[in-house]
């Protein structure tokens, strides 16, 4: 079975959280997965994770918890805005964690279909 998706539209998702990964943590951890009927990708980085009560904030669009306007420390508060959006439309669903080690983990969760449609 394979996942059917929007190529472009799951690269730019994907892109979004792998850099802010990068961004805030330093590194981003990418794996790929898959459960019986999801395919699962998880991003893990190395920064300071999330305080629980932002980790649902963080969605809504331009929430920055950085404060400064400057655009070398972050963006305008739409990436995982738009990253979550896209998931959401394959079906699936993107969520924040903090790791137990240290930094945030980010799971996206994509539904598997059957074989007649685009490879993920």
């Amino acid at each position: 079975m394979l996942a059917t998706i929007r190529p472009h539209a799951v690269i730019r998702a994907l892109r979004n959280l792998i850099d802010n990964a990068i961004r805030y943590g330093d590194v981003a951890n990418v794996s790929l997965s898959r459960t019986l009927d999801m395919a699962v990708v998880t991003i893990i980085d190395n920064g300071p994770g999330l305080h629980e009560d932002k980790l649902e904030v963080v969605f809504e669009p331009f929430v920055r918890l950085e404060g400064s306007r400057n655009r070398d420390t972050g963006g305008v508060g739409l990436g995982l805005a738009i990253a979550r959006t896209i998931v959401q439309a394959h079906g699936g669903n993107l969520s924040l964690s903090n790791h137990p080690q240290r930094g945030l983990s980010v799971r996206v969760e994509i539904p598997m279909s059957m074989p007649d449609t685009v490879i993920f």
